[in-house]
C-alpha cells in the first residue's frame, strides 16, 4: 500500500477512534436536564403567585439564572401592586381630597360595590365640598376666572367652581379607552381596559358625578350626577382620538358637546403638558395658580404617589374642518408602499402635535399604587447577593425617589443620593452640561465608608450615554453605586440603558423584568427577560424567557433555582469532559504500543454504549437532583439569610473557570494513566495459564475498561454531596450492573470481539488485582485532594454543610462565628473576581 493512501487511512482511523473526546451526547444530556429544569421551576409552590405558577418559555439560559450582576425593573405593576385609589384631585385652583379612611370612617358601601363587581380598585375618596359644589346649582362666578378663547377669539369660560369641576369630571369620563359594563341590579358601571390608571380615573370619575356610559358609534354617552339624585344623560361626539405611547406621554381626544363646542382634552405627564400651555415658561412662574400646581405635584410624588396632568382647548369649526381634511389624507393607507407609509406617518405626527398645542391647564390627579408584599425584603436580599437593583420607571422624580426609599433600594443612613436632573442642562438650552454631571458624579465617587445611590432622568442617561467619554464615567459609577434609579424614562429608552450595561460589562449577566408593554424593548435587551403577570395585558409575559406572579418571586427563582441550575449544569459540563477525557486517552497511549496501525484499544460496542448506557445514568440523575444546600436536609438553618452568600457561585463563574477546567482534565490525565498503565504492567509479567500463555490484548482491554468504568462512577459519587435512594440505584444497578451484565453478554455474543475473553478474566487473579489497584490509586488520591481542599480552601457550601451537621439552635455563639465565616468566604470571592 503506498504511502499516501496508508496516512489517509491511519489518520482518518484515529479521527475516529479520538473523537469521543468531544461528548456529542453532552448535547443531548444538557438539552434534557434543562427540559427537566423547566419543570421544577414551574412546579414550584414558592413561586406560585396570584393564582398563577411560574412560566418558562426557554429554558436553554436556565444557568445563567444563577450569574446575574445587574437586575432592571420596571416600577409600576412591578414592584407595585398595580391597584390604584384615588387620593386626590386639584381642579384649577382648588385642592380635593378627604380620606375618609384617615378619619376612621370608613366609606364600606364604596368599597362593598368595588367587590361586587369585581374591580380591584379601592375608593375611599370623598370630600364634602367637591359634592356640595357639584349637587348644589352654581353659587357665583368665583374670583378665579378659567377662560379659553378660539383660534378666532369666542370666548369660552368656565367660571363657577362647579362648571371647572364638571369639566374637569366629563374630560376624566371621555377621555380614555376603556368599556364599560352595567353592573346588574346597581347604578354602577364595571370598567375595564389595559391601563389600570385608566380605570381608576374613570371609575372615580362616575362614582364622583359623571359616568361613562357607552360608546356608540363615536358617541359618547355620560351620565351626569351624583349617585343617588335625578341623572341626565348628555351626548358627546368623538370626533378623534390619540392614544398614549410613551413617546408622547399623553393621550387626547377631540370631542364636540352637547352644545356644538369642540374641544380637545388631554392628559399625561405634567412634564409634557406643561409645555404644551398657551402660557409660555416665563408666564407660567408668574402664574399663582400654576405655580401651586406644581407645588402640590412636587408634594404628591414626594410621597410616593402617581400623579396626571389635565389640560384642555377650545377649537374653531373652520380651524378643526380644515384639520380634519388634512387627517383624513393621511389616513388613507395604501397597502405594500412603506415610503408612502412613513411620509404619512410623520405627516400624521405633525398633524397631532399641531392641534395639541395652546392647553389651557384644567386640573390634575393624585393616585396611589401600592408596593406588593415583600418587595423591601427582597430587594436587600438581592443587594446582599451582589446583585445590583436598578429601578427605571416612567414616574417623575420624586415620586420614583420615594418609591427607592420605600422599597429600601435607597436608605437614609450612610447613604449620598446623587440626583442628576434638569439643573445639569446648559440654560435655555436642550443640551447637557456634560463637564457639570462628570464633576458632580466624580465628587460623590463611592467607596468602602460611604454607600452611594444614584437618581437620574431617563433624557439625561440617554444623552450620556450617547457621548463617549460620559458614557464610560457614568457606566463606571453606576457600576459602584448601591442602586440606580432611572425616571421618566420612555420604552426606548429603558433599553438603551440595559444595552449600554450589557456593552460596558460583557462578561456579566443583566436581567429586566417588568409587566407591561413598554417594558418589552428592556425584556428582550436583556441576557434574561421575566415578565410578571399584571393588569396591563401580556404582551411582558410572552415577550420574556421567564414569568412570576409577582415581583418577590424573582428571589427564589434567582437564589435557588438559577443557583442550583448553574451548579448542575456547569458541574455536568465539566464531569462529561473529564470522564471522555478518561475514556480517550488510554487510546491514544495504545497507539504508540501498536506502531499506530489503527487498532481499537477497546472492543467497539463497549464504545458505543460508554457514554449511551454506562456513564449517562447516574450523571442524569445527579444532573437532575443535585444539591450543595439542600432546603429540607439543611433546613434547620436559617436559609433565606445563608442564600444571597451563596449566589456568589455563579456570578464570579466559579464553577466554571480555566483553573477549574485545567484542574478537571489533570484529573482525567492522571486516571487515564493509571488505567491504562497499570494492567500493562501487571499483565506484562503475569502467568496466566497452565500452558504458559501471558498477556492477552482482550484480557488488558476488559481489565482497562472496567477499571475505567468504576473509576469515574466512583469519582461521581465523591464529587456528588446530596444523595437519595435513585443515586444510589443508578449508581449500583444503572451504570456498574449494566455494565456487568453487558460485559458478561460479550463472552457467549458473537456481535463482540471479546467473546470467551470475559470468563477467562473472571478466573485470573491479576485481573481482580488490577481493577482493585487502579480504584484505590485513583480513590485514595482523589480523597486526599478533597480533604486537603475542604480544610485549606473550604467553599461557603462546604461551611454550611458542616454549619448544619453540627447545627444546635442553642449555640449562639457558634452560630454567629459560623454565619461571619460565610460572609467572609463571600467577601473574599468576590475580591478575587475580576469581573466584579
Amino acid at each position: 500500500m503506498a504511502s499516501g493512501t496508508a496516512f489517509i487511512i491511519n489518520f482518518f482511523s484515529y479521527f475516529l477512534l479520538l473523537v469521543a473526546l468531544i461528548p456529542i451526547s453532552l448535547v443531548v444530556t444538557l438539552e434534557i436536564v434543562k427540559f427537566v429544569q423547566l419543570f421544577f421551576i414551574q412546579w414550584d409552590v414558592f413561586l406560585y403567585r396570584n393564582d398563577r405558577f411560574a412560566k418558562v418559555s426557554t429554558c436553554t439560559i436556565n444557568e445563567e439564572l444563577g450569574q446575574v450582576r445587574y437586575i432592571f425593573s420596571d416600577k409600576t405593576g412591578t414592584l407595585t401592586c398595580n391597584r390604584m385609589e384615588l387620593k386626590g384631585l386639584r381642579i384649577f385652583d382648588k385642592c380635593y381630597g378627604e380620606s375618609m379612611a384617615a378619619s376612621g370612617e370608613v366609606d364600606e358601601n364604596a368599597r362593598k360595590r368595588s367587590i361586587a363587581v369585581g374591580e380591584e380598585l379601592e375608593f375611599n375618596f370623598c370630600d364634602q365640598e367637591l359634592n356640595s359644589i357639584l349637587a348644589n346649582p352654581p353659587a357665583g362666578a368665583s374670583s378665579s376666572q378659567c377662560q379659553m378663547r378660539t383660534s378666532k377669539g369666542k370666548l369660552y369660560n368656565l367660571a363657577t367652581d362647579k362648571d371647572r369641576a364638571l369639566e374637569f369630571l366629563k374630560l376624566l369620563a371621555c377621555c380614555h379607552e376603556v368599556a364599560g359594563t352595567k353592573v346588574k341590579d346597581s347604578q354602577y358601571f364595571f370598567y375595564a381596559g389595559q391601563s389600570p390608571d385608566e380605570v381608576c380615573l374613570v371609575d372615580a370619575a362616575q362614582r364622583i358625578g359623571v359616568a361613562f356610559v357607552d360608546n356608540r358609534s363615536n358617541t359618547l354617552i355620560l351620565s351626569l350626577g351624583a349617585h343617588g339624585k335625578k341623572q341626565e344623560e348628555a351626548r358627546v361626539q368623538l370626533l378623534a382620538l390619540f392614544p398614549f405611547d410613551s413617546t408622547r406621554a399623553r393621550m387626547s381626544v377631540i370631542v364636540k358637546d352637547e352644545n356644538g363646542v369642540i374641544k380637545l382634552y388631554s392628559k399625561g405627564s405634567d412634564e409634557r403638558l406643561i409645555g404644551l400651555l398657551k402660557k409660555t415658561r416665563e408666564e407660567q412662574k408668574t402664574d399663582p395658580i400654576l405655580v401651586e400646581t406644581e407645588d402640590y405635584l412636587l408634594a404628591a410624588s414626594l410621597k410616593g404617589l402617581r400623579t396626571l396632568y389635565m389640560a384642555m382647548r377650545v377649537i374653531d369649526e373652520g380651524e378643526f374642518a380644515s384639520w380634519k381634511a388634512r387627517m383624513d389624507e393621511v389616513n388613507i393607507f395604501v397597502p405594500g408602499n412603506e415610503a408612502e407609509a412613513a411620509e404619512k406617518k410623520m405627516r400624521y405626527d405633525v398633524l397631532v402635535d399641531e392641534v395639541e398645542k395652546d392647553l389651557e391647564y384644567l386640573g390634575c390627579t393624585v393616585v396611589e399604587d401600592k408596593l406588593q408584599e415583600n418587595v423591601e425584603s427582597t430587594i436587600h436580599n438581592l443587594s446582599k447577593a451582589g446583585v445590583q437593583v436598578w429601578m427605571i420607571t416612567g414616574d417623575k422624580m420624586g415620586t420614583a425617589k420615594s418609591i427607592g426609599y420605600s422599597c429600601k433600594m435607597f436608605v437614609k443612613q450612610n447613604m449620598e443620593i446623587v440626583q442628576i436632573d434638569d439643573d445639569y442642562y446648559y440654560p435655555g438650552s436642550k443640551d447637557v452640561d456634560t463637564n457639570k454631571v462628570l464633576s458632580r458624579l466624580q465628587n460623590s465617587y463611592p467607596s468602602r465608608e460611604k454607600m452611594v445611590g444614584l437618581l437620574i432622568t431617563g433624557m439625561l442617561v440617554e444623552k450620556l450615554i450617547a457621548n463617549r467619554e460620559a458614557k464610560d464615567e457614568f457606566i463606571k459609577f453606576a457600576k459602584k453605586c448601591k442602586a440606580v434609579v432611572c425616571c421618566r424614562t420612555t420604552a426606548n429608552q429603558k433599553a438603551t440603558v440595559v444595552r449600554a450595561m450589557k456593552e460596558a460589562c460583557p462578561g456579566e449577566i443583566t436581567l429586566s423584568i417588568g409587566d407591561g408593554g413598554n417594558d418589552v424593548p428592556m425584556i428582550n435587551e436583556a441576557h434574561v427577560g421575566v415578565g410578571v403577570y399584571g393588569k396591563e395585558g401580556m404582551q411582558a409575559v410572552q415577550s420574556a424567557d421567564y414569568a412570576i406572579g409577582e415581583f418577590q418571586c424573582l428571589w427564589n427563582l434567582l437564589m435557588v433555582h438559577g443557583r442550583l441550575c448553574y451548579l448542575r449544569i456547569t458541574e455536568l459540563i465539566l464531569y462529561f469532559f473529564y470522564k471522555n477525557f478518561v475514556f480517550t486517552l488510554p487510546q491514544m497511549f495504545f497507539a504508540f504500543w501498536c506502531s499506530y496501525s489503527g487498532q481499537t484499544y477497546y472492543e467497539s460496542w463497549y464504545i458505543s454504549c460508554y457514554n449511551l448506557v454506562f456513564t449517562s445514568l447516574p450523571l442524569l440523575i445527579k444532573a437532575l437532583f443535585e444539591h450543595d444546600v439542600h432546603h429540607i436536609k439543611d433546613g434547620k438553618l436559617p436559609l433565606n439569610k445563608i442564600y444571597p452568600y451563596l449566589y456568589h457561585l455563579g456570578q464570579g463563574n466559579e464553577v466554571f473557570n480555566f483553573r477549574v477546567i485545567l484542574t478537571w482534565l489533570l484529573y482525567g490525565l492522571f486516571h487515564a494513566c493509571i488505567v491504562f498503565f497499570v494492567p500493562i504492567l501487571v499483565f506484562d509479567k503475569a502467568i496466566l495459564t497452565s500452558d504458559g500463555h501471558n498477556e492477552h490484548f482482550w484480557l488488558v482491554s476488559l481489565t482497562t475498561f472496567t477499571s475505567l468504568i468504576f473509576i469515574v462512577n466512583i469519582k461521581l459519587y465523591t464529587i456528588s454531596r446530596f444523595f437519595a435512594w435513585i443515586n444510589i440505584f443508578a449508581f449500583l444497578v444503572l451504570s456498574i450492573g449494566l455494565y456487568l451484565l453487558v460485559q458478561w453478554l460479550s463472552n457467549y455474543l458473537e456481535l463482540f470481539l471479546t467473546v470467551g475473553s470475559v470468563m477467562e478474566a473472571y478466573k485470573t487473579p491479576a485481573y481482580y488485582l488490577s481493577v482493585l489497584t487502579c480504584v484505590l490509586l485513583a480513590g485514595v488520591v482523589d480523597h486526599f485532594i478533597g480533604a486537603w481542599s475542604f480544610h485549606v480552601n473550604r467553599s461557603a457550601g462546604d461551611l454550611v454543610r458542616l454549619w448544619a451537621y453540627y447545627f444546635d439552635p442553642a449555640d449562639n455563639e457558634l452560630n454567629a462565628v459560623r454565619f461571619r465565616e460565610l460572609q467572609d468566604i463571600d467577601i473574599n470571592s468576590r475580591k478575587n473576581d475580576k469581573t466584579a
